[in-house]
Formats: C-alpha cells, structure tokens, sequence
C-alpha cells in the first residue's frame, strides 16, 4: 500500500483487504513499515520488542518478529499474522541514512528469512507503508512485487501521483526489476455527489485496467471498527465496508 498523501485508507484497506483475503482462504502476513503503527493498533495488537524496527536494525531476524494475531475465528480457512510497527521506527530515516545498502535493509532482511516465511504458507504478504516517499517506503518497495495506490476522489489527489510513478519508475530500474503498479483504488468515496462517478471516470481514461472496479465508499463502521481492534469483516459483517473489501479480495483472488 503506498501513497505519499496521507488520509486516503491506505492502513484501512492493509487492514480490511487483508481480513477479507483471510476469510476466503488465503494464509497473509501483514507487515507494519509505519512509525504511527497505525495497521499495529488497528488490529487490536500490542507492540512487542520483536518489530520491523528491531528487524531493520539487525537485532532479530524477520521470520522471528512475526505473531499471530489470533483474528482468525473459526470457519475462516486462512490466517492473519502480523510484523508489528513502533513509534521508534521514526527514527530509521536518521539512523540508516548513511549506511550503505540503505535502500535494502528491509528486502535482504526478508530475504534472509525467506525459506521460513516459505514454510508458514503465506499467499500474500501486505505492507502498509507510512504517507512520504522516504527511506522506510523506498525499503518497502524494494521488497514488493506489485502496489496498490489508494486515491480519495480529490481535485488534489493526482497532484502527487506523477511523483511516485518518478519514483517508483526508479526504484524498478535501479533497485527491484519485478516492481509494478498492481492497481489504484478509489477509497473514502461520498455517495451523496457526483465528483466520485466523475472522478472515476477520469482515472479509468488515465489508468485502464489498473484501476479497480471495486470502490471504497465512507463508512463510520470502518473507522469503528480500527478503534475497536477489528478488521470490518468481524465488526461488522453487515457492513458496506465488508462487502467493498470481499469484492476488492475478489479481484486480486481472481487474477492469481
């Protein structure tokens, strides 16, 4: 998940997109490269010593900073586990800003545990990143083999993107060849107007087929059910929020 915008659902939708995978079958890790450690939080998890702060400054290895996080309720068929965040990863982007290798830390700390992250049979490894195009998101793109892009429907919202298609434009040629743009989202859409069917439009004639047809719309529910520890699926099945975020784990199942 990366924008450099903050405030358009990209933990919400780590969070949601992660739990409707879940429900459906498929084992995810999320990973937490977010100082707020908002994802942390959001699920009801309490920080431990073992994070991908502790990870990124070679103290534990990335396999053993993963936790369940016991979300899963029974007739789920996958699982949820989690790399928590802390507020000390503010201090990565000073810390780390002169060693060499800077760009990699977190994709050969990965790298390093892959054979065991293997064997806990994970499907998808979800990363929410925090709102800059800084060291810790550059790591986080190293590491990743495709994106998606939360945009809120905003007169503002493509003001950033030319910059982090720049970005990300680099990092795949310099840093990690497999990068791609797996999809942009529309997110915090008012049903109540017009300018989100508008803008909709606009982004389809700009972004094709990397636009998903899946919308998230406004819903208090949501942002209850973060404060609560919840993803929205188990807060609330009934939710708007619920049936947005199966659809959207529908479209990425669907093109497995």
């Amino acid at each position: 998940m990366v924008n450099q915008k903050g405030g358009v659902a990209k933990t919400t939708t780590a969070i949601n997109l992660g739990a409707a995978l879940a429900e459906r079958g498929r084992n995810v890790l999320l990973v937490d490269v977010d100082p707020q450690a908002n994802l942390t939080s959001g699920i009801g998890f309490v920080n431990k010593k073992k994070t991908i702060y502790a990870v990124m400054k070679k103290e534990v290895g990335f396999a053993e900073a993963i936790y369940p996080t016991g979300l899963e309720p029974e007739d789920w068929k996958g699982k949820i586990d989690i790399v928590p965040s802390h507020i000390e990863l503010a201090n990565a982007e000073l810390e780390f800003s002169g060693e060499i290798g800077r760009e990699t830390i977190l994709k050969e700390a990965f790298e390093d545990a892959k054979e065991r992250i293997s064997g806990a049979g994970y499907d998808y490894v979800i990363l929410d990143t925090n709102p800059s195009l800084g060291l810790l998101t550059v790591n986080a793109l190293s590491l990743a083999d495709s994106l998606i892009v939360p945009l809120e429907p905003s007169i503002f919202a493509l003001d950033g993107m030319e910059h982090l298609t720049d970005v990300i434009r680099l990092v795949k040629r310099k840093i990690n060849t497999k990068l791609r743009i797996r999809g942009i989202l529309l997110t915090r859409v008012d049903g109540r107007t017009k300018i989100a069917e508008e803008f909709y439009d606009e982004l389809k004639e700009v972004f094709g087929d990397k636009l998903f047809d899946t919308v998230i719309h406004q819903n208090v529910r949501l942002s209850e059910a973060q404060t609560e520890g919840l993803p929205i699926n188990l807060y609330d099945e009934k939710a708007s929020g619920t049936r947005e975020y199966a659809a959207l784990s529908e479209e990425l199942i669907s093109n497995e």
